[in-house]
């Protein structure tokens, strides 16, 4: 996923870390931040410079979706190959399943392009509307696999607090416009030294918490860490999707 470079930031293309964090690393002086254009100066910020994240090489691997549907359900298990590089600017992530492949591309300052090809189809673009919906029947939207929050208008750092024993920014993203069955805000605990997110809380139409993202497990390579497991819970239906990869490096980049 853009998820998984998101999770630790590896090579960036032209962008400094929030000013909140350059003066004052230690969360001395600003913590609850308080002044509305604060917090959208350092949200700014802070999103661009995670659309800006970028692998230091191509990788590649392969791996499972593990869907646990709500209780009673059958649980599913879908292998999935995966691939991330740069081309340019713009950064390919390709999500590869049985009934079709996703390809995200996305550019800093850029709206996400997502493509759905199924076998003898013509592909299928997207926009992000259209890409708030489920990805081969798990509980991770399309938009979700090309963290499509980072695009919205509204981005607001609110305070800064520990989680997971990590010094983390709060970035809530709030779309130009709440659609029915899109989501209302997106909260994200990022890691200041990373610049990861650690922890998303994903809140329907409606303003009702709908799914919780927490990353699992980390894989180091080529010098560089990658998220390896990521998990999506739906607090609504109970039901959840971990996605975990055998990743490596891409040799033919």
């Amino acid at each position: 996923m853009i998820l998984i470079v998101a999770a630790l930031a590896g090579r960036l293309d032209a962008a400094v870390k929030p000013d909140h964090i350059l003066q004052d690393p230690q969360a001395r002086v600003f913590q609850t931040i308080v002044d509305v254009e604060l917090q959208k100066r350092f949200g700014a910020q802070m999103a661009l410079y995670m659309q800006a994240i970028r692998p230091a090489n191509a990788v590649n691997g392969n791996g499972v979706l593990r869907i646990r549907p709500p209780r009673g359900g059958k649980r599913r298990t879908v292998p999935v190959e995966f691939r991330t590089f740069a081309l340019g600017p713009t950064l390919v992530n390709q999500y590869v399943v049985e009934e079709g492949t996703l390809t995200v591309r996305a550019a800093v300052g850029k709206d996400t392009q997502y493509e759905w090809a199924t076998p003898n189809k013509k592909p299928e673009q997207l926009d992000a509307e259209r890409a708030m919906q489920s990805f081969a029947g798990a509980d991770f939207w399309m938009a979700d696999l090309g963290l499509e929050m980072l695009r919205w208008p509204n981005q607001n750092v609110i305070e800064r607090k520990l989680r997971r024993g990590e010094l983390c920014s709060v970035l809530v993203s709030r779309p130009a416009k709440v659609t029915e069955g899109g989501y209302s805000k997106v909260v994200s605990w990022v890691d200041e030294d990373s610049m990861g997110i650690v922890r998303a809380e994903l809140f329907d139409a409606q303003g009702k918490l709908l799914k919780i993202f927490e990353p699992k497990a980390f894989k180091k390579i080529d010098g560089q860490w990658h998220l390896k497991e990521m998990e999506m819970r739906n607090d609504q239906t109970g039901s959840r999707t971990a996605i975990v990869f055998e990743l490596k490096l891409d040799p033919k980049r």
